[in-house]
């Protein structure tokens, strides 16, 4: 049994990690698992302090990632319920919650009431524009535009997402960590409710409205999801809004897929975003496009020939000449109405990658979010 003055040794170790600021007893914190918790003394958290006479070089590893800032007669540590990572299978997990691999949706997860239910998401107020590319104003109301800041102070719109609550928006993994933040820079915003970017106001039929800019509080990618990795495995993220946002008629959460309610392939989805198009860098204006759910096999083979390999929990739409999701629509939806209510539209996809924009033959790569509902529900907090 480890001797009771190297448990003292070890918590003045802790303490002196603190940089002696501010306590933060009380204030919530993430633990090492992705746990959301409160900051407390480390003499108030049992299986914490438990974990000092171990002697586990992880356990030890996972007692100082929960550390908190600050000193209150003790360490001050982020409780959870647990006092070592959580593994799934053979995988360890030193971030937020990893509940699958992306091999296969759970359908056993509990759900979140913060997640608005089908009654209270997916639902589009416009009069919509057919036969053409650019949407209603109010057309697909959860539309959000990511906005990045570099070393320099310059910002630009890089990446889109979607809100599913009032306080986060679900994007793709690479839209908040890797080469993004080296390229473009720090995620510093969110815009929600807008039409036109180069218009303060947006107006269109009578209707205007006036888009909203949202600071940022955290944002974070999978654990299961490798920058370096070019298959791009677990490519989903939830970006944490700094207050809640008003639902109006232009602004509207979409609703999450049913577990196995999946598009099949010829069924029609729909991409949205202000990303590349064959006219400009950027585009405006919202865009829209629809496209087919691919065919799997015909997909795996070409990204095959181009050394990607596919997982079941991505999903392959478009392979139609010029029309397809390109650079800078990058987390934006793959998207349909659900099959049982047509007025209501849910997100199948997030679009992760392609290797031909907009070519015959090559359809888009999409996270399928069906696969990470669990994730989803487990991440998302009041």
């Amino acid at each position: 049994m480890w001797c009771k003055s190297c448990l003292c040794v070890f918590i003045f170790v802790l303490i002196l990690n603190q940089f002696q600021v501010d306590a933060q007893t009380g204030k919530r914190c993430t633990t090492p698992n992705g746990e959301y918790a409160t900051c407390v003394s480390i003499y108030s958290c049992n299986h914490l302090l438990q974990a000092v006479q171990t002697r586990d070089e992880t356990q030890l590893r996972f007692l100082q990632k929960s550390q908190c800032t600050g000193y209150s007669n003790g360490p001050i540590v982020c409780c959870g319920r647990e006092s070592n990572y959580v593994t799934t299978g053979n995988q360890a997990t030193n971030g937020r919650v990893l509940l699958n691999n992306g091999d296969t949706p759970n359908k056993n997860f509990r759900r979140n009431p913060n997640i608005p239910n089908r009654e209270s998401c997916g639902h589009d107020f416009s009069e919509r524009i057919f036969g053409g590319e650019a949407t209603a104003i109010n057309e697909f109301p959860w539309m959000a535009l990511l906005q990045y800041t570099n070393n320099s102070g310059y910002r630009r719109w890089a990446c889109a997402g979607t809100l599913i609550n009032n306080r986060y928006v679900l994007t793709a993994a690479h839209c908040v960590t890797g080469d993004i933040l080296s390229k473009v820079g720090r995620l510093v915003n969110v815009r929600i409710g807008d039409y036109d970017t180069e218009n303060a106001v947006d107006c269109q039929g009578g209707l205007c409205n006036n888009p909203i800019d949202v600071g940022v509080e955290d944002a974070f990618a999978h654990a299961g999801y490798n920058n370096n990795n070019q298959h791009r495995y677990n490519d989903i993220a939830l970006v944490r809004l700094s207050r809640e946002v008003k639902f109006t008629p232009f602004i509207q959460p979409i609703c999450l897929p049913k577990i196995n309610e999946a598009a099949t392939v010829g069924d029609r989805m729909s991409v949205a975003g202000w990303g590349r198009t064959e006219y400009a860098s950027r585009s405006g204006v919202k865009m829209k496009v629809e496209i087919p759910m691919a065919q799997r096999a015909q997909c795996t083979r070409a990204f095959a020939s181009a050394g990607i390999n596919l997982k079941s929990s991505q999903i392959c739409a478009g392979g139609q000449r010029g029309k397809d999701s390109c650079t800078g629509d990058s987390g934006g939806p793959l998207m349909t109405t659900a099959k049982d209510d047509p007025s209501t539209w849910y997100q199948e996809g997030i679009v992760s990658f392609g290797a031909r924009c907009g070519t015959e033959g090559w359809p888009g790569i999409y996270t399928k979010v069906e696969y990470f509902l669990d994730w989803i529900h487990k991440n998302v907090r009041p």
